[in-house]
């Protein structure tokens, strides 16, 4: 009798536990339910490195920088699951056969230029198949060149696509030749936006928006974008604000169910 005591309390605890966990249980809408990280290093308006582990190339694989490579609008290059703006991966494969390369969520890309430029946030896992890569003069395969899609963590900053003047990339959020890889994120409260985030195929980038039309006064957003929109706003409230409340994220998730 003790033993069925004691399971049905550790039961009822467990249970307890779970529900008061529930970002999604009844409760005050400006609950914050994800803290905020904006005094963390390097989130919001906070100087210093991200804190998180290294992501790791497979062998025989090389991240290179093209800077004269012109940005290629074919969406099929594109990659990730938020399109705040992009940032060009090339790729060199030094084997004889093709890898498959897994760019983790959570990876954060690192502005590489003088000036104070948002860093980007890979809000899901990306696959990228590179074939062999060949350097002779009967080919023009030197790299394989893919497009990230990522979120802003810093509110205050500037965008890599403010600038944007040559004719390849002045109507696309690209920030060409701006971003270097850093950490897989190991700050909590990215890590439970990102678990939010998780398992949405529908939300794959299949098209292009100009940035440049968000300065005209009359501009309205495509419906498309607007789930990249709640999502880059459910990210700002964790890197530059109090956090994302109960209501946020409880539109989110109503939001997230048709992507899935």
């Amino acid at each position: 009798m003790k033993k069925l005591v004691s399971y049905l309390f550790i039961l009822a605890a467990f249970i307890s536990c779970r529900d008061n966990n529930d970002p999604l249980k009844d409760g005050n809408d400006w609950d914050i339910v994800i803290p905020s990280s904006q005094h963390a290093p390097g989130i919001g308006n906070t100087d210093g490195p991200h804190q998180g582990t290294p992501w790791e190339l497979p062998d025989g694989i090389e991240l290179v920088r093209r800077p004269g490579k012109s940005f290629d609008p074919n969406p099929q290059m594109l990659y990730g699951s938020l399109n705040t703006f992009y940032a060009d991966v090339s790729f060199v494969n030094h084997l004889d056969v093709s890898v498959s390369i897994l760019i983790p969520a959570g990876l954060i890309w690192v502005f590489n230029r003088e000036g104070r430029t948002q860093d980007g946030l890979l809000t899901s896992t990306v696959k990228v198949d590179v074939p062999p890569t060949f350097s002779d003069e009967k080919s023009d395969t030197d790299t394989t060149t893919i497009y990230l899609g990522l979120g802003c963590l810093n509110y205050s900053k500037a965008f890599p696509w403010e600038e944007n003047q040559e004719e390849d990339t002045r109507d696309y959020p690209i920030g060409k030749d701006m971003y270097k890889p850093g950490v897989v994120t190991s700050d909590p409260n990215l890590r439970k936006l990102l678990d939010l985030l998780k398992d949405y195929p529908g939300l794959g980038l299949t098209r292009h928006y100009n940035p440049q039309e968000m300065f005209e006064p009359d501009y309205k957003p495509e419906s498309w974008r607007e789930i990249y929109m709640l999502i880059q706003g459910a990210l700002w409230d964790i890197t530059d604000n109090n956090g994302l409340t109960r209501k946020s994220y409880r539109e989110l998730s109503e939001a997230l169910k048709s992507y899935r």
